[in-house]
């Protein structure tokens, strides 16, 4: 009976211990929706003949496990004595008696649907109180805006008292810029606090109610016991305080992950809209000042132009003619006022520097169309040195996709890769596609600048065909035959 009634004063005691401790001076730690309430202590003292506890205070979590040492709850009598109290939301650990087995860490492990958190306590069971002070928590530097409520924490285990005139006491000061320490500011109180199990504990709040900017400063928790002095110093910052809706940050406060995230896809959104923009526009910018400095080209230069017979010499074999004559050609006589000459190869690619050298000698740009899928990988490297062996480079127009070399091929140590490589290409898509002809017309030189135009006096000479324009109507007429 009397076993039964003390173990209900027990209960009842950690019960209200544990529902004190969590409820009051909340510390939140992170903006997610589990966060503990009350900010985690390092370090734990007990002495063998009290009754101690541990608090593992959180919100809206799902599940809680207990570790010590690595080792999950429920523990042995050799590993630990200490064991969960429901009632307090296993948010508690407690014992009657202590032992010093009982020292280790422990470890609280907590997690709902979408966070895990972790907090390691080590708890220290000590026969008897030490001569010297040992710091069990104090709070870290804070970066705080002006006009928002502050509070400091500092708890310290004290020593064994065993001088008549010795002195036991923890407060906190603050430090002047230099270096002195001096005492809080009358809008700073501080507020001493006593553990119930282990009086020995003794802890202080220091306050702040509206921060001001003669706030921000070191602070220095300093704690005597016997002759021993120890001090811990927390630093206050100035946070600045963003507009409404806007996302600040200073190093050592909560990352704004969303606002980064948000950020970081908002960039690269603009970078795949810059990225295409270019591949779209710059091409057409260039064409169009290339056009631009031809117009104010002078006589001399569209005389050298003149001097040959034509501006692009197309090549093609049989298998490619109908695509040629139907498309290619009458785009650039007639749409583009290329001066245009057609040349029919033969299908076999070894003799075409022979079939191309002295028509190319006649225009002032090669255009040769292939058709990948009708020649081995060797055939293909043989056509691309015969078309680079010519006085012009050549422009290949693929009207097909490379096929996929299971087996480089090579010729004189020279692969088709690397003539690829050194070679202009322009794929073909359609025949209306705007961007394979703007391709095609940077790679090629612009045809000839139109003539300056005649005085009105020689208005009937307009009339008249001159020799020049019959050539250049013959050229372009020469691809369409």
């Amino acid at each position: 009976m009397w076993l039964i009634l003390m173990l209900g004063v027990v209960a009842s005691a950690s019960r209200v211990l544990a529902a004190g401790y969590c409820s009051t001076n909340t510390f939140p730690t992170n903006t997610s929706s589990m966060h503990f309430s009350k900010e985690p202590i390092p370090y734990e003292y007990g002495f063998q003949d009290k009754f101690k506890s541990i608090h593992c205070c959180v919100k809206r979590y799902r599940s809680i496990e207990w570790f010590k040492d690595g080792v999950a709850y429920p523990w042995s009598a050799g590993v630990s004595n200490l064991i969960l109290y429901p009632e307090a939301a296993n948010q508690t650990l407690y014992t009657r008696r202590a032992a010093r087995a009982d020292s280790g860490n422990y470890t609280c492990r907590l997690s709902n649907e979408t966070h895990s958190e972790t907090h390691t306590v080590r708890l220290d069971i000590l026969e008897k109180p030490t001569d010297a002070p040992k710091t069990m928590f104090i709070s870290k530097d804070q970066w705080a805006e002006e006009g928002i409520e502050l509070r400091l924490f500092c708890e310290a285990l004290i020593g064994r008292s065993y001088l008549a005139d010795a002195r036991s006491d923890l407060r906190w000061w603050k430090v002047w810029p230099n270096g002195t320490d001096g005492e809080l500011l009358v809008t700073q109180n501080e507020t001493k606090t006593t553990r119930e199990d282990v009086k020995e504990i003794i802890g202080s709040y220091l306050s702040i109610k509206r921060v001001s900017a003669q706030d921000y400063g070191t602070y220095v928790c300093v704690v005597h016991s016997n002759e021993v002095v120890s001090r811990n110093y927390v630093t206050v910052h100035y946070k600045h305080s963003g507009a409404a809706g806007e996302a600040s940050w200073c190093g050592g406060a909560e990352v704004p992950w969303r606002a980064l995230a948000l950020g970081g896809a908002a960039g690269a959104l603009l970078l795949l809209s810059v990225l295409a923009c270019h591949r779209r526009c710059t091409p057409r910018l260039l064409l169009a000042a290339r056009h631009a400095r031809a117009r104010a080209a002078t006589a001399a230069h569209r005389a050298r132009v003149l001097e040959k017979e034509f501006d692009v010499v197309v090549s093609w074999t049989a298998v490619d003619g109908e695509l040629v004559r139907g498309a290619l050609l009458p785009t650039l006589a007639i749409k583009y006022k290329y001066r245009v000459h057609a040349v029919t190869l033969s299908t076999q690619p070894d003799h075409w520097y022979s079939e191309l050298v002295g028509e190319v000698s006649r225009g002032r740009s090669l255009v040769a169309v292939l058709s990948p899928a009708q020649y081995t990988p060797q055939q293909l490297l043989t056509a691309l040195r015969q078309l680079r062996a010519l006085p012009v480079p050549p422009v290949v127009v693929l009207l097909q996709d490379l096929p996929k070399l299971k087996r480089e091929a090579k010729d004189a140590g020279e692969s088709l890769v690397e003539v690829l490589r050194r070679t202009r290409l322009v794929a073909w898509r359609h025949v209306h596609e705007r961007a394979f002809w703007t391709a095609l017309r940077l790679a090629l030189p612009l045809p000839p600048p139109p003539k300056p135009a005649a005085p009105a006096r020689e208005e009937k000479s307009k009339t008249i065909e001159t020799e020049e324009s019959k050539n250049s109507r013959s050229g372009s007429l020469t691809a369409l035959v």
